[in-house]
């Protein structure tokens, strides 16, 4: 919409906003709901992180590095390689107990899609910060690990 009619909703919606915002628990009940669409995904959790050994990072290649972190849900295992790149994080997961048909890496604010080469996923250039993998399989499944800092 553009033109008198875009000013005059802009201005509407400015003085609903004033005489009747909408409540905050309102707000976080609808984010709370918003979150429950995924309800039916698997959580793959983390049960080992390269950074909480007592060697922490792996050094490699000069000034890059390497972060090796694990996540489990049944038979499905994630090892997840992550190689940081000052401000960017170059991902590589290896998939087992399950055949992946795709899959994205999750931030906060956008999905990053993955290179698939059979069991082997791959993303170059992934912001730092809050990550996650959401895996879809062959056999319909869902499958998305915990939240991690990288």
């Amino acid at each position: 919409m553009t033109g008198p009619d875009a000013v005059l909703l802009a201005q509407l919606s400015a003085t609903i906003d004033e005489a009747d915002p909408v409540p905050a628990i309102v707000l976080e009940t609808g984010k709370a709901a918003f979150g429950l669409r995924r309800l039916d995904t698997e959580l793959a959790e983390l049960v080992r992180d390269s950074a909480d050994e007592a060697t922490g990072l792996i050094a490699v290649r000069g000034d890059e590095n390497v972060r090796l972190i694990s996540f489990e849900t049944g038979p499905v295992a994630v090892e997840l390689q992550v190689t940081g790149r000052g401000a960017a994080r170059d991902l590589v997961a290896q998939v087992s107990g399950a055949e992946v048909t795709s899959a994205e890496v999750e931030t906060p604010g956008r999905r990053h899609p993955t290179v698939r080469e059979d069991s082997v996923l791959s993303a170059d250039g992934v912001p730092a910060g809050l990550l996650r993998l959401h895996l879809h399989t062959a056999d319909g499944r869902d499958l998305v690990t915990s939240w991690i800092r990288v």
